[in-house]
């Protein structure tokens, strides 16, 4: 029987993150793209107060991801837990996807020309949270003490 621990399951773990990575990035720029394949809501007056509201939950949700990965991520290697090191990462995606999806919102809801910046603070965050090989890996292998 294969322990979790194992180089060629460590590979596989790093390849299944940047899948998972790469596809939340991608459902971003999807989210983008439907902005130019389904018209505005007509009537819609610009409303700069709940885009700076909306921006401000983007970027409170984007920034908060960031200690909590670390915080999972510490976690993990103490636990020494690469599984721990995945839910880490797809909390922080997720938390990025958050930005994205409040920019879907702004365009429906508002006529702001400016929905876009939302789109942007989601994607920034997830190309920040690239899976790194160091985390799997320092969560995999206990490192001598000393």
């Amino acid at each position: 029987m294969q322990s979790p621990n194992q180089p060629e399951n460590i590979e596989l773990r790093i390849r299944t993150l940047r899948t998972l990575w790469l596809g939340m990035l991608g459902s971003i720029g999807g989210y983008y793209a439907l902005t130019f394949i389904v018209e505005r809501p007509e009537g819609r007056e610009p409303n700069d107060m709940l885009f700076l509201v909306l921006m401000g939950m983007a970027l409170s949700a984007a920034l908060a991801s960031f200690p909590i990965k670390s915080k999972l991520i510490s976690r993990a290697i103490e636990r020494q837990d690469a599984q721990l090191v995945q839910q880490a990462y797809i909390v922080a995606w997720a938390m990025c996807e958050v930005a994205g999806l409040l920019g879907v919102l702004d365009f429906f809801l508002t006529a702001n020309r400016h929905y876009y910046v939302l789109f942007i603070i989601g994607a920034v965050g997830q190309l920040i949270h690239f899976p790194r090989r160091e985390d799997v890996m320092n969560a995999a292998f206990k490192r001598p003490l000393g």
